[in-house]
């Protein structure tokens, strides 16, 4: 029965502060736009450029290593780097947008479970 209250109480504090709490999860988000996050291919001739909302913002293909994608090896190889690339600056936004919305959640006194931070 105090289990419930003390829910009850908490659901009711959450409630209070919402408007608080909504502030600040848009700038977090506003703040998530505005880091920019490298990633880059194993053979470092590619470059992605992401924000840590996981949004793609460019991408770099060092020239030379660009003129050999006119064979269809040279092709799969350039598809292949620009891949990793994103794939790298994705992984690297990520982890910073977990870290900046756990720090968000931390300041609000809000737990969020490390789990449910990892599928950001």
């Amino acid at each position: 029965m105090f289990d419930k209250l003390k829910a009850a109480a908490g659901v009711a504090g959450l409630l209070k502060d919402l408007p608080r709490i909504q502030e600040k999860f848009v700038q977090t988000k506003d703040e998530l736009g505005r880091i920019q996050c490298a990633g880059h291919s194993s053979c470092r001739r590619v470059r992605a450029l992401m924000n840590a909302r996981v949004e793609l913002l460019s991408v770099d293909v060092d020239p030379k290593f660009a003129a050999a994608a006119s064979s269809d090896a040279g092709r799969a190889e350039v598809q292949q780097a620009v891949t990793e690339a994103v794939n790298d600056a994705i992984g690297h936004a990520r982890r910073e947008a977990a870290v900046r919305v756990a720090d968000a959640a931390r300041e609000m006194g809000l737990p969020i479970p490390p789990q449910l931070l990892s599928q950001l």
